[in-house]
């Protein structure tokens, strides 16, 4: 898809998005129409009002481009970092900090590790300064953790923890056998400098800070994975992280007394926000969903205070503690009914609001609002070249699993066609401790696009419905999890909507093991399978060769179930152990710079298959990582597994 190089004034690009997707479709539109990269992302307005910063694709690379609102047809300015793609961006004053990734290979071991930078620079993309550059040895810094504090009070300092050896601090070369520590730098956005402002202890993972960059506190873990919060030296409050972590940090209110706000399950079983205080633990909720978990805390753009709380429903729904915020909230839902609206930032005066709204049939739009005059204006389209006659109609479709567990599901139905007798697809979702929803899914419209029904089932494991649903997934991978499933693929059949010999699993990550798994453990049941990124083989998921058990293997070992009375065992849920029993063809995708799932496990499943006599397709997707990043790899993904379903169970 071409980037329009007229976007840079809102009119423009309103009236073109308003254009495409009012045109019918005359035919069914390329792959590139869904598979290309979303032409807008990230959309972040300056305290000013004046600029704009969204993340969008030049020759299939994600950059930042910013629009200047005061100037339409200005001269656009972009961006980049070489070989890394733009992740997120955020305003500090005057200036707009860019987060960039990229997936590298060391030059000797070949390992690959996940490399994240910010770079700061003027609205004209002018003086672009790297953060953090006066530590010539800092490769990367841990991905989803690299600015601690924006520290809204300080016109010229953001706060940023990062892993570093004493070595590299004296800028020298780190050795293997040196210790990391996490510790605490006061970063010049103007200069790019750094000045350490704290060193974290054997066992600091991680920094409260007050939002005003004071660090408060820090967080300590020992090696049976107790977290204590410490402060002024004394440990303030303990909890669990084995298995997964009893509660999260997640900023402070926005009140004249701030209280410091965590995440955690509630009595319900459901996940919330609660205030904290340290020393005296749990206080009061601040939201809680009786029926849904927690899904994201909602940060003001200005002061990264927490402003409220977002749950999924059947779609995305949002609710604000400032009533003002709330009724804002409510009044662009009317006007954009049937859509999840997310309002995304905000100038310091909130004159000029940025919004993105999509739906099942709705791609996401992006929208400059006005609360003064109530204008809403659309700035532009996330894939400008689909028309609502493109897309199938998405609707909630409920079931009971073998064990009578109530299973949230949805159907995708293929547009202009009669839904009986239908080649299907059923695509799990990864996670496992993740969901589907009724928002818009490119992935599942566009098979629906090409003649498919697509079911998407929310098996136990998944996340949203409480605790209870989520453990109830725990050792279950290769049983009640894929009965889940099977559960949903009998009904389709029964209600005569599916075709039974023309049924296909396709999945991506934990999904792509779905799809390994079921066409290994229900043979029968599916004629294909594909898996993006699958796991092959459960036990390598987490490392048994040392007494220390770290965080994130504790979490795959409760998933798995190895300490679960009854659970199945690893070998018996590895769909690479029992390749002999595969009747149906299978294609294995794989991202050759994947730090999420390894490449190895997809070659341990091919050689498996192959030794065992079976059909199987391997495609190496070069370059790109577990997100599928760059459009040119996401479009032959995309490619790929059409042309294997065509050839497998038609179209």
């Amino acid at each position: 898809m071409r980037i329009p190089t007229g976007l840079a004034a809102a009119a423009i690009a309103a009236a073109l998005s308003q254009l495409v997707l009012a045109v019918p479709a005359s035919s069914a539109p390329p792959v590139e129409a869904f598979a290309n990269l979303p032409l807008v992302r990230g959309m972040q307005i300056s305290p000013d009002g004046k600029y704009v910063a969204v993340i969008q694709p030049i020759d299939g690379r994600p950059v930042v481009t910013i629009y200047d609102l005061t100037a339409p047809g200005a001269k656009l300015h972009s961006v980049g970092l070489q070989e890394a793609s733009a992740e997120e961006v955020s305003w500090k004053g005057d200036r707009l900090i860019c987060i960039f990734r990229s997936n590298r290979k060391e030059e000797f071991s070949k390992h690959i590790y996940q490399w994240t930078r910010a770079i700061s620079v003027t609205p004209d993309a002018q003086n672009a300064v790297l953060l953090m550059h006066d530590l010539p040895f800092l490769r990367g810094n841990p991905y989803g953790s690299l600015i601690t504090d924006l520290a809204p009070d300080d016109p010229t300092h953001v706060y940023i923890a990062v892993w570093v050896t004493n070595a590299e601090l004296e800028n020298s070369a780190p050795r293997n056998y040196d210790q990391q520590f996490l510790n605490l730098f006061r970063v010049d956005v103007n200069t790019g400098n750094s000045e350490m402002v704290a060193h974290g202890e054997s066992h600091t993972i991680d920094w409260i800070m007050d939002g005003h960059g004071h660090p408060i506190g820090s967080v300590e873990q020992d090696q049976d994975l107790n977290n204590h919060i410490m402060v002024a030296g004394k440990d303030v409050g303990t909890y669990s992280t084995k298995g997964g972590s009893e509660l999260t940090f997640e900023g402070w209110t926005d009140e004249a007394k701030p209280s410091l706000v965590i995440s955690k399950a509630g009595s319900t079983g459901r996940s919330g926000l609660y205030r904290y205080q340290l020393g005296t633990g749990v206080g009061a909720a601040l939201f809680a969903n009786p029926t849904y978990d927690l899904n994201t805390a909602l940060i003001d753009p200005n002061t990264q205070k927490v402003i409220g709380a977002s749950y999924v429903d059947d779609k995305v729904e949002f609710n604000y503690f400032d009533p003002a915020i709330e009724k804002m909230q409510q009044q662009l839902e009317a006007d954009l009914p049937g859509q999840s609206v997310a309002l995304l930032s905000w100038d310091s005066a909130m004159s000029v609001v940025t919004l993105v709204a999509d739906g099942p049939q709705q791609p996401p739009v992006y929208y400059i609002f006005r609360p003064a005059t109530g204008k809403l204006s659309v700035f532009a389209a996330a894939y400008p070249n689909l028309t609502t006659a493109d897309l199938g109609v998405k609707k909630p479709y409920p079931y009971k699993s073998g064990d009578g567990l109530d299973i949230h599901a949805y159907l995708t139905l293929p547009p202009g066609r009669d839904p009986h007798n239908l080649p299907t697809v059923i695509l799990p979702h990864g996670g496992p401790e993740d969901r589907d929803d009724m928002n818009f899914d490119w992935i599942a419209q566009f098979l629906a696009n090409r003649g498919y029904v697509v079911l998407q089932p929310n098996f136990r494991g998944s996340s949203g419905y409480g605790w209870d649903f989520i453990s109830a997934g725990d050792g279950e991978w290769a049983r009640k999890v894929q009965d889940d499933v099977v559960s949903g693929v009998k009904k389709l059949i029964a209600d005569g909507i599916s075709d039974p010999k023309r049924i296909c699993i396709v999945g991506a990550s934990y999904g792509g093991y779905m799809a390994l798994a079921g066409a290994t453990f229900s043979p029968d049941l599916y004629a294909c399978a594909v898996s993006y990124a699958g796991i092959s083989d459960v036990e390598s998921l987490y490392y048994t060769g040392s007494a220390f058990d770290s965080e994130g293997a504790s979490v795959w070992k409760r998933r798995v179930g190895v300490d679960l009375a009854g659970a199945t065992p690893a070998d018996d849920q590895s769909p690479s152990r029992h390749a002999d029993r595969v009747k149906a063809p299978i294609l294995l995708i794989h991202s050759d710079k994947d730090v999420t799932v390894n490449i190895e496990q997809s070659q341990q499943e091919e050689s498996a298959l192959k030794s065992a006599g079976k059909s199987v397709e391997f495609v190496t997707l070069e370059g790109d990582d577990h997100q599928l990043t760059y459009a040119v790899t996401r479009i032959r993904f995309a490619n790929e597994i059409q042309r294997f379903l065509a050839a497998h169970i038609g179209n």
